[in-house]
């Protein structure tokens, strides 16, 4: 492992963990930073290419027994990593990784699987909805996710932190135009299902998915623009009760993710071969 103890601020090697408060490198440089060992690992496990790993002095020996020899390992005294960073810095491990480039819309890019789900995201500008929302497609298997307009970075340290590294393990496709976003779905014969409280949504209690299926979320606060309502095959609610009128972003996300997953599982054991006539 390329070992580099630098006991100042001047190695341009420094330059990506600058100031990361107030500097959102992946909008312009083409870096991303993860914070803590435990992302720093998960960083390590995936795909991805990383420029160079920063630990504080303290956890030198450690990084050094943990991680792979391949990557440039940069150790810094405690106290001088927090002046580096622009804030009060504990948690001992620091990555940047190269910011991977959005796919762009391609039948051919998308698994061929008939049950296969994606998540479409519109507005969402919250990192914590985010990265909460990353995790759970994570862990729902859901790895395909299109980045609509007004999306908060997936790539910002906020999001990583949350999404717990899951972040890391998931296929982003550029989706600037939701509308054309949702046509290309139909021309794929990709059913899209917006979530969204109108007259025209269905319970998902009763909801049943016509194969591969799109679920597109909206903004925290306004949900999804009604224009991206009706270009949706379909829309989706969840029924609620007590006088509460809606739910975070993040939690029907995982609700209607969750359901419309445990679906094909009742599918495949109801019926043979797992299919279903529409």
């Amino acid at each position: 492992m390329p070992v580099f103890r630098l006991p100042d601020l001047c190695s341009v090697r420094l330059d990506p963990y600058r100031n990361i408060r107030t500097t959102n490198l992946t909008r312009f440089s083409g870096w991303f930073i993860a914070e803590s060992r435990p992302l720093v690992e998960r960083l390590v496990q995936s795909s991805l290419v990383i420029e160079s790993i920063l630990v504080q002095e303290k956890y030198a020996d450690e990084a050094m027994d943990r991680l792979p020899p391949e990557y440039d390992l940069l150790i810094m005294p405690d106290e001088q990593v927090s002046e580096l960073v622009g804030f009060a810095f504990h948690r001992g491990y620091l990555a940047c990784g190269i910011r991977p480039k959005y796919f762009a819309l391609d039948r051919g890019l998308l698994s061929q699987d008939p049950n296969w789900m994606g998540v479409m995201l519109v507005g969402l500008q919250d990192p914590e909805n985010m990265g909460s929302i990353l995790r759970s497609c994570a862990a729902l298997g859901i790895s395909d996710i299109f980045i609509g307009p007004g999306c908060v970075d997936p790539f910002a340290r906020r999001v990583l932190r949350v999404s717990m590294g899951n972040a890391f393990k998931l296929k982003y496709f550029e989706a600037k135009d939701s509308l054309v976003a949702l046509e290309f779905f139909r021309g794929c014969q990709m059913e899209s299902v917006a979530a969204c409280l109108s007259d025209t949504s269905e319970d998902l209690s009763q909801f049943r998915r016509n194969g591969s299926t799109l679920v597109v979320l909206g903004n925290e606060a306004h949900g999804l623009p009604q224009s991206v309502q009706n270009a949706a095959d379909r829309r989706i609610r969840i029924e609620m009760e007590l006088g509460t009128d809606s739910l975070n972003v993040s939690v029907a996300a995982g609700i209607l993710l969750h359901n419309l997953r445990r679906e094909l599982v009742r599918i495949s054991k109801s019926e043979p071969n797992g299919n279903r006539s529409k």
